[in-house]
């Protein structure tokens, strides 16, 4: 798997913004929304690596997704509003709209830790 992961071109004068990442393998769900915000489909996904800026996803090639979606961490009961940005087989490389709060990544590892994941 590659290490592209949430990078977005910058727009003209704007520097990108590169954020450390973590390895991490937890099952989550990529909620695809219709009308006044209601959940119109769930797709299962693997994430793979995330930062507070973005993440990686393994996840089928087959189906195809809006540019914009809600990811879903299991474990974790907030939906993270995401952009498309990266798509290459069955790797699917996200930015969420609001960077997280450092506190949400750190739990998320040690979750992730704690059930022997890593």
């Amino acid at each position: 798997m590659s290490m592209l992961m949430h990078v977005a071109d910058a727009k003209p004068g704007q520097p990108t913004t590169l954020y450390k990442h973590f390895y991490i393998e937890r099952p989550c769900r990529i909620l695809v929304v219709g009308q006044h915000l209601k959940t119109k489909k769930k797709y299962r996904a693997l994430l793979r690596h995330i930062s507070i800026g973005g993440a990686m996803l393994d996840f089928s090639a087959n189906i195809l997704l809006p540019h914009h979606f809600f990811l879903e961490i299991e474990g974790f009961r907030e939906e993270i509003g995401s952009s498309l940005v990266h798509r290459r087989g069955t790797e699917l490389g996200l930015r969420f709209n609001m960077p997280l709060e450092t506190g949400f990544v750190s739990r998320l590892i040690r979750m992730d830790f704690a059930s022997g994941a890593i």
